[in-house]
């Protein structure tokens, strides 16, 4: 995977490619041109939503700028030794599960929801297919307009251009295992 100077040099010359401008990318991502700015000087690293979003404004996926040619045929990960990423303002965080292998074409990931935080995040929307099954606890997650309630077993497959959220709904911390397609790396 590459690092914030490789992923915003990635997005700036595909932008530029585009001839597309801070402000046009601004407008179709709903992102502001000064957050794309740092993000293409490698100040600072996109979320997984900016950089859906941005990524679709551009007219490509996430997981093109976070790519790398030269991953192994077989990926292993230790417990002890997962990327992790972390959104305190959403209570989540997201375990790789897999560092990902040559052609791949899905994620693997496991997802950690604290109970009771109330985001104000836009239902994200991006090519490809979801997956989730519930490991512990109790999630809520809208698809579309259609509000599911799943709980520990439970297991949810959607198609991700249909607008999607989801929250922990009960007193206890959710766990979830997360399979994406197309791959985003963390």
């Amino acid at each position: 995977m590459p690092n914030k100077k490789e992923l915003g040099e990635r997005i700036k010359r595909f932008r530029l490619e585009r001839n597309l401008t801070l402000k046009d990318v601004e407008l179709k991502a709903k992102v502001s041109a000064t957050h794309v700015s740092e993000i293409e000087r490698g100040m600072t690293s996109p979320t997984v939503g900016a950089l859906s979003k941005i990524a679709k404004a551009l007219g490509s996926e996430p997981s093109y700028f976070l790519s790398s040619n030269s991953l192994p045929p077989v990926s292993m990960v230790r417990k002890d030794n997962r990327k992790v990423l972390s959104y305190r303002d959403w209570g989540a965080k997201i375990n790789c599960l897999s560092r990902g292998i040559r052609s791949s074409t899905m994620s693997f990931l496991e997802l950690e929801l604290e109970p009771g935080i109330q985001n104000d995040l836009e239902p994200l929307t991006h090519t490809g297919e979801e997956f989730m099954h519930i490991l512990k606890g109790v999630v809520e997650i809208y698809v579309g307009l259609e509000r599911h309630r799943l709980k520990e077993g439970d297991s949810i497959h959607f198609k991700s251009h249909e607008p999607h959220t989801i929250r922990n709904i009960g007193d206890a911390q959710a766990k979830l295992l997360w399979v994406a397609l197309p791959p985003f790396h963390l």
